[in-house]
């Protein structure tokens, strides 16, 4: 099947083929549905795909590989782990680094500031 079959299919199965329905409510114009299971059978941008999974209850990885279950089982799939839960330590190191190359980022800055001021106070000293 491809995404536009697959997408009809969530119309079929959980709207009854209703297309305004599932645009509703999924929070998409029915003409953003209409192009995509329609004769133009576009492909979904990504908004509408985030949208497809997050409010018709609709498993990512089905929509986009037709891997698995349609419906999203919170149980059977994984959830999103924001990096600084993941790896605590690794993620505060990260952080901490990334401001110390930013602040020796600035003081090259200044220094070059500095050096390309110095050749006019040195020949100011001459004459």
């Amino acid at each position: 099947m491809t995404i536009n079959e697959r997408m009809n299919h969530i119309i079929k199965e959980l709207y009854g083929g209703n297309k305004r329905a599932f645009a509703n409510a999924i929070g998409v114009s029915a003409t953003v549905i209409e192009n995509v299971v329609g004769t133009r059978q576009g492909k979904p941008s990504y908004d509408v795909l985030e949208k497809v999974c997050a409010n018709a209850n609709i498993s990512a990885e089905w929509l986009l590989m037709e891997r698995g279950e349609m419906l999203y089982n919170s149980t059977s799939q994984t959830q999103y782990t924001p990096p600084d839960q993941k790896h605590p330590l690794l993620y505060r190191e990260n952080r901490r680094t990334s401001r110390g190359n930013r602040q020796i980022k600035e003081q090259v800055k200044l220094l070059g500031t500095q050096q390309s001021a110095a050749p006019d106070a040195i020949c100011a000293d001459v004459v």
